[in-house]
Parts: C-alpha cells; sequence; structure tokens
C-alpha cells in the first residue's frame, strides 16, 4: 500500500470521527437546553389547574364584551335627511395641497421624540428589574460598557449629556450623565436571590467610586419580596405541553421533512422544527421522542420512532389560536403516519381530553392579562426565559 493510499485512508477516519464527534455535541448540546429551560419541576396540566391570579390576590370574573341593550336612536328613515347640498366642480382644476406649517412638523418631531424616548425608558421594567443608578458628576465618554458577573440578565440604558436617553453604548464623542442598570428579578432559573444582590450592588458601587459617579440603589428587601412574589406567580403558569404522537411503524426522515415543510415549519439550528411567527419568535416545535436532534443528513436515512410537539404556554402570542393550531397540526400528523397521540405518561389523548386542556389555558392567560404580563409578550419572554 503507498504512502498516498495511507493517508487518504487516515484523512477518511479522521474525517468520519470529525463527523461522528459532531453530531454527539449536537445531540448533547440538545439535551442540555431542553433540561436548562425546563428545569423547574411543572404541574401535569391535565390535572391540575393553577389558580387564576391577579395583582392583588384576589380573584376576579372576567368580563366579556357585551351588546348594549339600549342602542343610539337612529333617524327616521321616512323623512329625508337634512344634508348639505354639494356643489358641481365647474371644471377639473389640480388640487393643491398647502406645506405643512414649521409648527406642526415640529410637533410631529416632538411626538416622535416623545415616542422614542418612551420606548428606551420602557426597556427597564421596575416592576421586572432593581434599577441601579449611576450618576456621574460630570458627562463622561464610556472607553467601554461596564460589566457585572451576575447570573441574571443585565440592561443599561443612558441619559445624555443634551438630556436623552438611549440604550448605552461605547462611542466616541457621546457622553453620558447618567446609566441606569436594570438587573432581572426573575427567571426561569428562580428569583433573584439576597446574595447575588449584594454582589451586583458591590459591582456598582465599585464601578461608580472608580469614574467618579455616585451609585443608587432601590430598597433590597422590598425588592426581594417583589422578586419572590412574581416567581411565584411565574411557577404557576410555567407550563410546557407535550403532545407525543406516537406511529403504528417508524417515521421515514424523509417524508416527516416533507411534511413539516408543507405545513410551514423550518428546521432550526437547535435540532427540532418550529413553527414561526411573523416576529421569528417559535410558537411550536417538533422533535424526536427520543430528543435526539434533527439534522438534514439523519433526515434522508434514518426512521423515527415517535415525535413530539411542544407547546411552551407562557411564551406563546397568540395563545388559545395558537394552541388550536398546534392540536389540528397533531392530528394531521396522526392521520398521516397512522398514529396516535398521547401524553408523557401514554394516556391517549382524546378530544375530551384536550378540550380540557384547552379549558385550563383560558384561566392560565386569563391570569397572565390580568396580571399584565401578555403571553408572548417582552415582558414575558424575559420572564420564560
Amino acid at each position: 500500500m503507498s504512502e498516498l493510499q495511507i493517508g487518504l485512508l487516515v484523512l477518511g477516519a479522521a474525517f468520519i470521527a470529525l463527523v461522528l464527534g459532531f453530531n454527539f455535541y449536537q445531540e448533547w448540546r440538545f439535551k442540555q437546553k431542553t433540561r436548562q429551560a425546563f428545569a423547574r419541576e411543572h404541574d401535569d396540566v391535565l390535572l391540575d389547574v393553577p389558580k387564576n391570579n391577579v395583582r392583588d390576590g384576589a380573584r376576579h370574573d372576567r368580563l366579556e364584551p357585551v351588546i348594549d341593550d339600549d342602542p343610539l336612536p337612529l333617524p327616521d328613515l321616512d323623512e329625508p335627511l337634512d344634508m348639505p347640498a354639494v356643489q358641481a366642480v365647474q371644471s377639473a382644476q389640480p388640487v393643491e395641497f398647502d406645506a405643512p406649517e414649521p409648527e406642526a412638523e415640529a410637533e410631529l418631531e416632538a411626538f416622535d421624540h416623545d415616542d422614542h424616548q418612551a420606548l428606551v425608558t420602557a426597556m427597564l421594567d421596575p416592576s421586572l428589574d432593581f434599577i441601579a443608578e449611576i450618576v456621574f458628576e460630570r458627562p463622561y465618554e464610556l472607553a467601554a460598557l461596564p460589566r457585572f458577573a451576575v447570573a441574571k440578565r443585565v440592561q443599561l440604558i443612558g441619559r445624555t449629556e443634551r438630556g436623552l436617553w438611549k440604550p448605552a453604548e461605547a462611542l466616541p464623542g457621546v457622553r453620558y450623565r447618567q446609566l441606569n442598570v436594570g438587573l432581572q428579578l426573575v427567571d426561569r432559573s428562580g428569583a433573584l436571590s439576597e446574595d447575588d444582590l449584594a454582589n451586583f450592588c458591590a459591582q456598582v458601587n465599585e464601578y461608580a467610586t472608580a469614574h467618579g459617579a455616585k451609585a443608587s440603589f432601590p430598597q433590597h428587601q422590598q425588592k426581594l419580596a417583589c422578586a419572590r412574589e412574581l416567581d411565584a406567580f411565574c411557577a404557576n403558569v410555567d407550563i410546557l405541553i407535550g403532545i407525543n404522537i406516537v406511529p403504528a411503524s417508524p417515521i421515514e426522515g424523509a417524508r416527516l421533512r416533507s411534511f413539516a415543510e408543507a405545513y410551514g415549519l423550518e428546521l432550526e439550528p437547535d435540532g427540532a422544527f418550529h413553527y414561526l411567527s411573523d416576529s421569528g419568535n417559535t410558537l411550536y416545535s417538533l422533535t424526536a421522542a427520543d430528543q435526539k436532534p434533527f439534522t438534514y443528513h439523519n433526515l434522508i436515512d434514518q426512521r423515527f420512532a415517535g415525535l413530539t410537539l411542544l407547546y411552551d404556554v407562557p411564551r406563546v402570542a397568540g395563545a388559545i389560536d395558537v394552541f388550536d393550531r398546534a392540536v389540528d397540526f397533531c392530528r394531521q400528523l396522526a392521520a398521516e403516519f397512522d398514529a396516535a397521540l398521547v401524553d408523557d405518561k401514554r394516556r391517549p389523548l382524546t378530544a375530551q381530553s384536550l378540550a380540557r386542556i384547552r379549558a385550563q389555558l383560558v384561566q392560565i392567560y386569563g391570569s397572565m392579562d390580568d396580571r399584565g404580563i401578555a403571553p408572548g409578550s417582552v415582558a414575558a419572554l424575559r420572564l420564560f426565559a
């Protein structure tokens, strides 16, 4: 055997090892992401119904739109309506529009400016964030954005020397009078702890001292209590629904891919098919039942013993309408591949049990609306991440 042949064999073996290693890594990463995203113990949506919580802890009936029993009086159509006469146009002269007054343009610009400022300041929410304020003695140009070693999400906005709020950036010529640093109170890993908060405040104080500024903070214990209460609410509505599709015989990967794409799902880098909203957020996803990621390669020549549709309740904008669409897709899958729909305990999901889930989702989404955290909103995507 020549050296060339030996070299080609070595290269071929190395390439195969690389492909196998990459597939193993992708599978490991997929399982890790699944565990991290849903590490909490969630109640079975078929058994337990979370209470309809609102801000003050009381329960209120939700209001439905009604038709007024006393409609507005209508004119008597037996009498001719008194309408102003319309004069005929004598000649087809071009219509001239007056240019907007400078004052009107200024008002429009001021309106856009106010809207932009409101959007920037809304990036930090006192109900979701612990907001520290760093006020510089004189306008200060950031050489780099400050970094804070904490487990929760941190976001910064700054007030420039002209008094305008903007997302904080280290840009030449941009000087800030104040930085507001928001530390998120709650996410899927739980509430902000007292130790983490103390560590964050110490880092903010250290940064302020090093840059000739003063730092101020909200009341610690009050914010920690808010974090615990918010976390308890989130735990009650943080539910992941899994609908398992178990076929009579394994499903061919190529056929599955064709079917999923025909229904608008796309294979994403995490190894699952996703049905996306117009804004690019996942509404529901389809995975292999054994949690092994789909790849374009294994969809060509492999078969799959089962599938799972995942519906992440609080992160879905569109609420019940999207759930109905997801259930319809599962039924289409079952019909196409001669499969049964079952829950995680392998109990059949009948029309009655799916209707029960739907009714419970109505209550869950009602409690989120009452709390002011709309499903799939920016706040929900932050809290349930």
